[in-house]
């Protein structure tokens, strides 16, 4: 690993622990996703660019709506404190950002069989599924909103655009290949890095990053826990639970990388650009694909 990298890393656990004084007289761009991070939720974005095969997965035989979009972001809300997480119990809305002109789209979901048209006393309109939870509409052009539950609650937190992700956060999500993000979680998808229920249960905030650099895939979790007690307890059972894999699987490591690969300051427990497994990254690309 390469210390350039560590310390670019070091710098966002930073902006991950504080707001840039700076950066806050500016005008910043708001991120859709940045409004999807209520208590419990589980915050999810993909980069449609950096992840294709994701993408196709998900849209199925719509390759056309597949290959126009740029980002989809998701909010999960677990109906269930299962663990890991169950893909078929939440309650759950997103949008698809892309190159979808308004108009063509709903005149086309206006004329699609499956679909009825609804509305509220305050103008609202959307389709929903005849046979099915979903309800959809693009309420502006390069935009699809769509919930398995109430449109109209999922317009109205689309339509306010709190930033209950900081900015800061938000970037670092935006550069990154896939980003997952939970705001004091109950249970999460099962990443394949031996996490117990109780470490999401004692975590104020999760923040992982995944990035990909010449088909490797790498992540960078930031976990902030309810004490540095916990955060202790946390940062010890991942560095052992790594360094066991890695001699399981005669894998050769070097001290000093692994010391930079695992930080630990007050209540954060950071991993720095943790190799990602192919049964690693299948498994969340599984889980990402019956969610979305």
């Amino acid at each position: 690993m390469k210390k350039s990298k560590a310390l670019v890393l070091s710098l966002c656990i930073v902006l991950f622990l504080s707001s840039c004084a700076s950066l806050a007289k500016k005008e910043l761009p708001y991120y859709t996703f940045q409004g999807m991070a209520e208590s419990g939720s589980i915050v999810v974005t993909v980069d449609a660019a950096k992840e294709p095969d994701i993408i196709a997965s998900a849209f199925g035989d719509l390759s056309e709506f597949a290959n126009r979009a740029k980002r989809v972001s998701l909010s999960l809300k677990p109906t269930s404190d299962a663990y890991p997480l169950e893909t078929d119990a939440l309650a759950a809305y997103g949008v698809v950002e892309g190159d979808y002109p308004r108009f063509l789209l709903n005149t086309g979901m206006m004329y699609a069989r499956e679909l009825s048209q609804k509305s509220n006393a305050d103008g609202l309109t959307w389709f929903s599924q005849k046979d099915g939870p979903l309800s959809l509409y693009t309420p502006k052009n390069d935009v699809l909103l769509f919930t398995n539950g109430s449109y109209e609650s999922a317009y109205a937190s689309y339509k306010a655009r709190p930033r209950l992700i900081t900015d800061e956060k938000a970037r670092l999500m935006t550069d990154a290949h896939i980003a997952l993000y939970a705001f004091e979680p109950e249970t999460f998808f099962d990443l394949g890095l031996n996490l117990p229920q109780s470490v999401f249960q004692q975590a104020r905030e999760v923040l992982l990053l995944i990035h990909q650099e010449e088909s490797l895939y790498t992540v960078d979790a930031f976990i902030q826990m309810e004490s540095p007690k916990l955060a202790t307890t946390l940062s010890q059972m991942v560095r052992s639970g790594y360094l066991a894999k890695l001699k399981k699987d005669k894998i050769p490591f070097k001290i000093a990388e692994l010391k930079l690969m695992f930080l630990l300051d007050e209540d954060l427990v950071s991993l720095v650009e943790m190799p990602l497994s192919k049964e690693q990254m299948h498994l969340l690309e599984q889980s990402l694909t019956g969610v979305l």
